[in-house]
């Protein structure tokens, strides 16, 4: 179908059918438009359409119409496959010859022949970092999504789940009788409170009385010491001999 075979994820293509438009007239027209990106070849077109620029001096406004029809119509294509159209070219454009047809004939003669052309155009995506940046944005949209798609589902599973075990537990469990209530608080509120045993008091004083004969007796010893102390020194005083006085 196409002139050019061109096959990848990141190109567009689009065809028109015997346009009424003649090929003489749509080859400058093409030719001004190619290899130019889509915005710039777009606004191109549309000044033409508005007399402010011109193609080798004239406007041809049937076949400028009928190219940006098309260029719009591959535009649209592009979006769907989810390409970035501003980073986009016109990779090739161009008229071809469309069915031959004539008008009604007047008496012998032939009719005139109708102007009829086929175009054709490929848009292609440039590679470059911008390319790569937008594909990742998509990803990285996408995996977002789908996370929080997962979160909302576990919460939910999560809620019901503590719902259904928490009317078990209510079901299961079993009421005491206000009766048999009121028996045990009586029984804790007569129990007698445990009191120590009267060894354990035993105990404790003997360990009281030792301690107060322990400290009495380092308190005497010390005294004792302290008198013995006082006769060595008085012992010694007596025992140093006094020098005789000579007459």
């Amino acid at each position: 179908m196409y002139s050019r075979k061109v096959e990848g994820d990141n190109v567009a293509k689009a065809y028109s059918n015997n346009l009424r438009i003649s090929v003489k007239n749509a080859k400058p027209v093409c030719k001004s438009v190619r290899g130019l990106g889509l915005p710039v070849a777009k606004q191109f077109l549309e000044d033409v359409l508005k007399s402010k620029r011109s193609i080798e001096g004239r406007y041809y406004p049937k076949t400028t119409k009928e190219v940006l029809n098309i260029i719009l119509s591959a535009e649209k294509n592009a979006e769907f496959k989810n390409l970035d159209t501003e980073n986009m070219y016109i990779l090739h454009i161009a008229p071809l010859e469309g069915t031959h047809m004539h008008r009604r004939r007047h008496k012998r003669n032939i009719g005139s022949r109708i102007k009829a052309a086929h175009l054709e155009i490929i848009l292609k995506e440039k590679t470059g970092k911008k390319v790569v940046e937008s594909k990742t944005k998509i990803e990285t949209e996408v995996k977002d999504k789908i996370k929080k798609d997962l979160k909302t589902q576990i919460t939910k599973e999560l809620e019901t789940k503590m719902k259904t075990q928490i009317e078990e537990a209510k079901k299961t469990e079993t009421k005491v009788p206000v009766a048999e209530k009121t028996k045990v608080e009586e029984k804790i509120e007569t129990k007698p409170i445990a009191k120590k045993p009267k060894t354990e008091e035993k105990k404790v004083e003997k360990t009281e009385s030792k301690k107060e004969e322990s400290k009495e007796k380092k308190i005497e010893s010390k005294s004792e010491e302290k008198v013995e102390v006082k006769k060595t020194e008085e012992s010694k005083k007596e025992t140093e001999v006094k020098p005789e006085i000579k007459k």
